[in-house]
Formats: C-alpha cells, structure tokens, sequence
C-alpha cells in the first residue's frame, strides 16, 4: 500500500503531459502547480526550475490529490479526498521520499486508522471506533507484533500484549467483537472469531502466520460446519463438512489438492456418493449408492473411461515403475 501511493503520488506530475496529450487515456482531468509561498506556476517552471511546493491534481474518479514536493521528491502531506468531495480520506506524510505517516479517515473526517514508521523495520498502528476512541494501539517490527493495548467500547483495556505475548481483542468500528487471537513469540498461534451475536465463528491454529491445526467452524446458532486439517496454510488431511448438525461430506487433502476418498452421506452415517481423487483430479472409481443398488463410472487422470480401459491404464503403470528405475539407473 506505501509503495503505491509513493509511485501514484510521484507519477502525478508526469500524468499531466500525458493528460493533453491523449485525454482519453488519462484520469487526470486538470492540474495545478503552486509555489510554497502561494503562487501558481506553469508546468514546464515547475519541471525546469525544480519548485518546492504542491502538485493538485483532480481525477475523473472525483478525487482530488495534494501531493507536496522539495527537489523533486514528495517531502510533506500528501492528500486523496473522497470522490466528488472535500472531505480527506487518507492522509500521507513524507519525509524525503519516504512515508513517514499515513491516516484514513471516513466521510465525517473522523480517524480510523494511523500507521507511523518510526523506524525503517519498526511501526505503530492505531484504530479507532467510529466515536473517535481508540480501538486498538499496537507496535510491530516489520510482522511481529511486539507491543499491543486493546480497548473496549468503554474506552477500558480489555487485553494486552507486552513482549510479544498475550491476547489481542480485535472489534470493528462499532464494538462488535470480530476475534480474538493468542500471541506468542509476536505471532498469532490461535484464533477464535466470532458473530455479530457473539457465538463462536470459529477456532484456527496458525504456525509461521499460516494456518497449522485443526480449524473448526460453527454455524451462527452454534452447530457444527466444518472441521478442517491445515498443514502451513494448506488442506492437509481429512476435512468433514457439517448441514444442520449433521455431517454429510468427508474429503481428503494432500497439500492443498484433493488425494483420496471423498465421500457424502444421508443421515450422517449412510454413505450415498463416493469419489476417488489423484492430485485434484478424479481418478478411480465414482459410486453411486441408489436404493440399495451401485452405480459406477471410472476415471483416469481426470476423464471418464471405460473399466477395461482403466484397468489397462494402471497396468501400463505398473510396467512403466518397474522399468522407469532401470532405465534411470543406466
């Protein structure tokens, strides 16, 4: 995101040439070059004689960009409004090039949220509810999070982290609680989420910021809908899929792509479907269970074939494993 809005904001001043050049092409739809001390200056004094001052530029979106400029680098704010409005949505301050701060607003001008850098690997983040008080406060070295405080819609500290270990509370603007997460060594190692009602959503663990675990997930009046195995943040394993309580899918993973049985049940117990999967792709036999009677069709690498023809086709498999080493050892 500062990587973008440094290129957008330095991309301006070179958006007007192409702007009267090919309109049609361009979102700018005018721009103005201002003096530090207030006078308007033409586009080629501002590229010739390297001005300090402001570029503002307004877009066909409806937003207006103030960016400021010192020797030809954003050095200062750097302002977007909403479109069609004066109201400020994001704030940026530069220091030489670099972002030094960056704030979003919403359309009442209230804060929302604050990133400061305070060094090249060190950053705050502050929320804010939609009242103007602070939601959360945390400090991160680059995606640790080292230190937190988490307030309540009371404006009283519901949670902490301190040294990179403790409980981080995240609510949304209105104090709904969205999760909670359990920080360890400035990580999130679980995390509970929750409804708008405040039921469980569900329970992830996480490894390395990736999910690692078991995941179960709830319905919003508490049932079960799907219980989940993750091995760094991919399906790995069996996940069993939940309708009114009651399961009615299993389906095997093997590093994020489906490898095994996949199976449908009525009532929770009788299975009515069953599939083979190789590498996300069907590949065996595909059962029907209808009153009390199977039907079958048969894949090979994804495409339906015959039995007879799939049969053939493992053979040939066999042969080429018993070949294949022989032939790599000479």
């Amino acid at each position: 995101m500062k990587i973008r809005l440094s290129l957008l904001c330095g991309a301006l001043a070179l958006l007007a040439s192409s702007c009267h050049k090919d309109n049609n092409n361009s979102q700018v739809v005018s721009q103005r070059y201002v003096h530090k001390y207030g006078y308007a200056v033409s586009q080629e004094e501002w590229a010739s004689k390297n001005y300090p001052g402001q570029v503002i530029t307004a877009l066909r979106s409806g937003v207006v960009v103030t960016a400021t400029y010192e020797n030809h680098e954003l050095h200062g704010p750097c302002t977007y409004t909403y479109p069609n409005s004066q109201t400020v949505e994001r704030y940026v301050l530069y220091n030489r090039g670099e972002t030094a701060k960056e704030v979003l607003y919403d359309m009442s001008g209230m804060p929302m949220k604050e990133t400061v850098q305070l060094s090249p690997s060190r950053h705050s983040l502050t929320l804010w509810y939609a009242d103007g008080a602070p939601r959360s406060v945390e400090e991160f070295a680059n995606d640790e999070l080292l230190e937190g405080q988490y307030f309540s819609v009371l404006n009283e500290v519901e949670s902490r982290v301190e040294k990179g270990h403790g409980e981080r509370t995240m609510r949304d603007a209105k104090g709904t609680l969205l999760y909670r997460d359990e920080i360890d060594r400035g990580f999130a190692v679980k995390r509970d989420s929750f409804y708008a009602n405040g039921s469980p959503e569900s329970v992830t663990y996480y490894l390395n910021n990736q999910m690692h675990g078991e995941k179960t997930t709830f319905t919003a009046n508490g049932e079960p809908l799907a219980v989940e195995e993750w091995v760094n943040g991919q399906l790995h394993g069996k996940s069993t899929y939940f309708k009114n309580g009651t399961k009615y899918l299993e389906i095997s993973y093997l590093f994020g792509k489906k490898n095994g049985l996949e199976s449908y049940f009525v009532d929770g117990d009788k299975v009515s479907h069953q599939i083979v999967w190789e590498n996300d792709r069907k590949h065996g036999p595909e059962v029907y269970y209808v009153d009390s009677a199977e039907k079958t069709a048969w894949f090979y690498a994804g495409k339906e074939v015959s039995k007879s023809n799939y049969d053939e086709q493992i053979r040939l498999d066999e042969i080429v494993s018993l070949v294949r080493p022989e032939s790599n050892y000479r």
